[in-house]
């Protein structure tokens, strides 16, 4: 058990001894290095990477020489007149020097400390950094407490996560030029009531994801928010054990997306105004493959609507806008209750990995491209597939069906085997089509029997 005497409060006095050592340890790093998501040369990136800079917080101050001591066995405490929280560990408030301040304080902290942050506007102009474990970043209220990183041109991220067991709460990340929090292989990642938000409507300036846990194992995302990600708001990649639950997505190329990982449940969440609603992808070229077993339910996806602004040749990019879920090239996921409207282009789209809509040659020999085994059951559509995008309107005609089938089989399975079927069951009146793409669009079919099958259901994730 902690002794209550040494919870510590951040100071003008203490940040600005802090702020010195950071400055020094950052300028000799190197100069001016905004952070660009778009990096190739990291091996765990995926539609997008996102580290490019990360090198430059690797000098960190490794204490608080010549800050007043705010411990109670050095002296008394100077504090800056905010109430604490009584199970804080830390308080931080804006100051003449955010980036000192609150790096100072996670800098500071032990494993299993509350770092808290006061109401208010914190400026930040670098990457802010979380490495020790079990840590808990919390702010006084999601609307209430804002890191502005709009002048950041130093690091790759708005907040880098290396601990395990870490937890952001509360708060709201805005402006970032890179992801808004990333964690990368880290174990039992939170992110709780916190909203990463860009203000400029379909900017390619925008960062490309919201949320960005990569490589890790435990991850649960709940009441929180990304707006105007030029990528994904919610992304989760090549992680698994993942719960994401009760969040909003709007104004994204894709609301969220879960990408080449496995044990994943999509719950509750309400995703409109972006290209596409929900991707569950598989994507070559990474070193995590063949994820699967997403359950998503009880989703509202809607309206999905908006331009793709997302990076030429990535992923994303080739996604048309209008679509609620797309499954691509990944197997045995399961949609199920969830409410799908609104979508001009299609309400569900399952598709192999194929150039044919705009994707970049595998260049894999052990990648899996065809979508199968997965089931969709027991949902609501309307109003989807009113005015498809190209080029969806060219292969699935005007209006497209509420849900589409590119037709691709593996022609390596075992033929007729009911695992790989992708099954239909229970969808209301909504329509189907077959579009053919493997075989040119020769035999296009409305035929639901060939799917109208069923699977077992996915067992979901505890609440976490």
């Amino acid at each position: 058990m902690k002794s209550p005497g040494h919870r510590r409060f951040s100071s003008f006095v203490r940040a600005g001894a802090t702020g010195l050592a950071l400055s020094l340890s950052l300028g000799a790093c190197g100069g001016d290095d905004k952070g660009d998501t778009d990096a190739t040369s990291d091996s765990t990136v995926g539609t997008q990477g996102s580290d490019a800079t990360d090198a430059t917080m690797s000098t960190e101050p490794t204490g608080t020489d010549g800050a007043t001591d705010t411990d109670t066995d050095g002296g008394t405490a100077p504090t800056t007149g905010d109430e604490v929280p009584a199970d804080c560990d830390a308080f931080v408030s804006p100051s003449d020097d955010d980036v000192a301040a609150l790096q100072g304080a996670l800098i500071d902290a032990a494993d299993g400390d509350t770092v808290c942050m006061a109401a208010g506007t914190f400026s930040l102009n670098t990457e802010i950094s979380i490495s020790v474990n079990n840590l808990t970043l919390r702010g006084a209220a999601r609307d209430q407490t804002i890191l502005d990183f709009s002048t950041q041109d130093l690091g790759a991220n708005g907040i880098k996560i290396s601990g395990d067991g870490v937890t952001v709460k509360s708060f709201t990340v805005k402006e970032t030029p890179g992801d808004g929090i990333r964690g990368d292989d880290v174990a039992d990642i939170t992110f709780d009531d916190v909203s990463v938000e860009w203000a400029a409507k379909e900017s390619m300036e925008s960062g490309a994801y919201g949320f960005y846990p990569v490589g890790s194992t435990g991850v649960v995302i709940r009441n929180s928010r990304v707006i105007g990600a030029r990528d994904a708001g919610i992304y989760v990649g090549q992680s698994t054990n993942i719960l994401v639950e009760d969040n909003e997505a709007y104004d994204n190329v894709a609301g969220i997306e879960i990408e080449n990982s496995t044990g994943a449940t999509v719950r509750r969440n309400h995703t409109y105004n972006n290209t596409a609603g929900i991707l569950i992808f598989n994507l070559p070229g990474l070193p995590v493959q063949d994820g699967k077993h997403t359950l998503c339910y009880e989703n509202i996806v809607e309206n999905n609507n908006g331009a793709n602004f997302g990076i030429p040749g990535t992923a994303v990019a080739a996604v048309p806008p209008g679509v609620g879920f797309m499954i691509l090239a990944a197997d045995e996921n399961e949609l199920r209750d969830n409410i799908i409207r609104g979508n001009r282009t299609t309400g569900v789209i399952v598709v192999s990995y194929n150039e044919a809509i705009g994707l970049e040659p595998a260049d894999d020999p052990n990648f899996d491209q065809y979508a199968e085994g997965n089931y969709i059951h027991d949902n609501s559509f309307e109003d989807n597939g009113a005015m498809p995008a190209s080029p969806v309107d060219g292969v699935a005609g005007v209006p497209a069906a509420d849900i589409l089938f590119d037709g691709c089989l593996d022609p390596d399975a075992m033929a007729m085997d009911p695992a790989l079927v992708n099954c239909l069951w229970q969808n209301g009146d909504a329509d189907y089509l077959n579009f053919d793409l493997c075989g040119g669009l020769a035999n296009k079919s409305t035929d639901l029997e060939p799917v109208t099958c069923q699977h077992q259901t996915l067992p979901e994730l505890p609440a976490g």
